[in-house]
């Protein structure tokens, strides 16, 4: 069989939601205050039409969709929606910040991208958090279209963002959270931010990594198995597809089955949901890579540190925090992404009383 035939393993499991349904999910979820599921008509579930244009916003600021009011009259359901009108595309691309959430009262929070480049491992994080505040996401700029390159270190990456972070808040404060490879970003913006005439409040660090564990760098091959299996892991799906190892790396495939867990198995083949793939492969060798280099010095910051059980780096952490570090080993079998969608609820109360907003 050639890859194309290879692609998506039938199950004899119901089909988990796509990423862009719970993504989509966690908007309405959002904004209509109560949990919803695939089949529940917005309308009927408590939508009116504010509701719906603040949910149309959100839809198209995070997954970069053109919708209108019209669009979510005729689909009314999550289901619906995201047959008939979806875009093989999950994030914006035409900027690297993007509200994730409504202004509110309290301090806003700025979500640092992982290392697939995304921000929407933290929308279940948003739901809660965002209740009374904006909440905004920092994605990699290769998700941008016409963006082709980006520094190749994480000062550089921190420099690129401390930019955008000053263009849209100037001198007004906001709280930075990061989860893997996000958590060397929020410590390098606290750097510079006083540089650049940033006023971050707090850090919270969900899991983060300082420096690899392995000697050397990690092979294309390999990089290409991190990529897929950190994928198909952040949306739920690792059990609905091939696995892969180092030995047998396929980009071609990992990218059409990354398509298939992303937008949906009956997608099908389509170059647009791949082309959007591979940009997001991109996006995370271009961390991976400036991550592999990192080689971080003290900082003076404030920083809560919530780490997965298999996570050891805290003697990293401790060496570079010259400030108070608050830190914490979760009690749960998830890491990484996953683990700010499946412990939301946990990291929610956690940051909350780290921030004082109780």
């Amino acid at each position: 069989m050639n890859a194309a035939q290879t692609a998506v393993l039938p199950s004899a499991e119901p089909a988990a939601p796509s990423l862009v349904r719970q993504i989509l999910l966690d908007i309405w979820s959002s904004t209509l205050r109560h949990d919803v599921t695939e089949h529940d008509n917005f309308f009927r579930s408590g939508g009116d039409s504010l509701t719906a244009l603040v949910t149309i916003e959100q839809i198209n600021q995070r997954l970069g969709w053109q919708l209108n009011l019209g669009d979510l009259m005729r689909f009314q359901t999550v289901a619906e929606l995201s047959a008939e009108r979806a875009r093989p595309q999950a994030a914006n691309t035409e900027t690297a910040l993007i509200r994730m959430s409504n202004q509110g009262a309290r301090t806003p929070i700025v979500f640092v991208h992982a290392g697939h480049g995304m921000v929407d491992g933290y929308g279940r994080l948003v739901r809660e958090l965002g209740t009374d505040r904006a909440c905004y996401g920092l994605q990699s700029p290769l998700l941008v279209e016409g963006v082709e390159s980006v520094p190749d270190d994480i000062q550089g990456l921190a420099g690129l963002y401390a930019d955008a972070l000053q263009d849209e808040f100037g001198e007004d404060e906001f709280h930075l959270f990061g989860s893997c490879a996000g958590g060397a970003l929020c410590l390098e913006i606290n750097r510079i931010a006083a540089d650049r005439g940033l006023t971050i409040g707090r850090t919270i660090v969900v899991d983060g990594y300082l420096a690899r564990d392995s000697e050397g760098v990690m092979s294309e091959d390999e990089l290409i198995v991190d990529f897929y299996e950190g994928l198909l892991r952040m949306s739920g799906t690792t059990e609905r597809f091939p696995a892969m190892s180092p030995r047998d790396a396929d980009l071609p495939l990992a990218l059409r089955n990354s398509a298939a867990a992303m937008f949906g198995a009956g997608l099908g083949f389509d170059e647009r949901a791949e082309g959007f793939c591979r940009r997001l492969h991109s996006a995370f060798v271009s961390t991976a890579r400036a991550w592999e280099s990192y080689r971080p010095e003290p900082v003076d910051v404030d920083l809560l540190l919530l780490l997965a059980q298999d996570n050891h780096t805290l003697g990293d952490w401790s060496s570079v925090v010259r400030g108070e570090l608050t830190a914490e080993v979760l009690d749960s079998e998830f890491y990484g992404q996953r683990l700010c969608i499946e412990e939301a609820p946990n990291l929610v109360a956690r940051t909350t009383d780290y921030l004082g907003e109780n």
